[in-house]
């Protein structure tokens, strides 16, 4: 396999990887809403699993792009880096991963705004909570001395 067909192959494992974080945005965005917290701890753990995924992949990428001698570009530079040919064979794996990339950046800015409407409600119940006199404990009855040593 060519250094081009294992650019290939890596913007398509990116693809994958960030379409599976997307849908685990959108299964976060639905434990919110039915204040699901096992469901949310569960997609937070999947979540970084996979983000530690991702670093193995850049690794690879690192790796693979020093191989073709474009180790200080960025994944966005690289098209204009490549020759036409090799442009032309990666081009729509390129493509797909843009594609997955805005995707998951949308899915996720959402499911953030979610979450922190969440937080905003607990913490405005909270502060409600706090606001309601709570019933004093009765004080006991009696002539009581204070002893001191």
């Amino acid at each position: 396999m060519t250094h081009i067909e294992e650019l290939g192959k890596l913007f398509d494992d990116f693809t994958k990887l960030f379409d599976q974080l997307s849908s685990l945005q959108q299964e976060k965005i639905q434990a919110a809403h039915q204040d699901d917290l096992q469901a949310l701890e569960h997609c937070m753990q999947q979540e970084q699993a996979l983000s530690l995924h991702i670093r193995g992949m850049q690794r690879r990428k690192d790796t693979l792009l020093q191989a073709l001698g474009l180790e200080k570009i960025s994944l966005k530079e690289l098209p204009s880096h490549l020759s036409a040919a090799d442009y032309a064979q990666v081009a729509p794996t390129i493509t797909r991963f843009q594609t997955a990339y805005e995707l998951y950046n949308s899915a996720a800015a959402a499911s953030r705004a979610v979450l922190e409407g969440v937080l905003q409600e607990l913490d405005r119940a909270l502060e409600e909570a706090s606001k309601v006199p709570q019933a004093q404990a009765p004080r006991p009855q009696g002539n009581f001395t204070d002893i001191k040593a």
